[in-house]
């Protein structure tokens, strides 16, 4: 029964991150009318204190907006998209894409330290499909995840790469993406 208890422990110790949860808000039928799609946003961002003032959250916040946005060329490519640059008139079949992550860094001490919930992080992000012309929101999802215990305090560069690649897998795999 230690065993059983101790493995549990260690497993729960070394879990980095809790599952994105990603919920779809809205789909819209005649999305499957758009051949082409352009990535007007991606921001990664964060309310606290420290992410404003500290230079190395700032550089990490930037590195994942490269994430991001390398996560949705890749996926649009093996999509049945054609990825453009810009939108303009000559463009009447094209969708407008926008990818918002909000962090709440937490305490990597206290997760550490006390764990079990203390110095919480969290990443929670919004995919929004748009047709640009009319502005009607075709398809929308969000992802939550949390970081609450892990090795060392866990890796909020984990939880972040995990919710965004489930957000954006949810849309490229649904049919309306293939």
């Amino acid at each position: 029964m230690k065993k059983i208890l101790m493995s549990f422990f260690v497993a729960a110790l070394l879990s980095a991150c809790g599952t994105a949860h990603v919920k779809t808000e809205a789909e819209s039928a005649d999305i499957l009318n758009y051949t082409k799609i352009y990535i007007s946003k991606v921001d990664v961002h964060s309310q606290e204190p420290a992410a404003k003032t500290n230079q190395k959250l700032q550089e990490k916040m930037l590195e994942w907006e490269g994430f991001a946005m390398n996560e949705l060329e890749t996926n649009i490519e093996k999509s049945r998209y054609t990825l453009i640059k810009s939108i303009d008139d000559t463009s009447p079949d094209a969708l407008s894409l926008e990818l918002d992550i909000d962090l709440v860094y937490g305490s990597r001490a206290a997760r550490y330290f006390g764990g079990f919930g203390a110095g919480k992080g969290s990443v929670d992000s919004v995919l929004k499909v748009v047709d640009p012309k009319t502005k009607e929101i075709k398809y929308s999802a969000v992802a939550n995840s949390d970081l609450s215990v892990g090795a060392f305090g866990g890796d909020m560069g984990d939880v972040l790469k995990s919710n965004v690649t489930k957000l954006i897998q949810q849309y490229f795999l649904s049919p309306s993406a293939q």
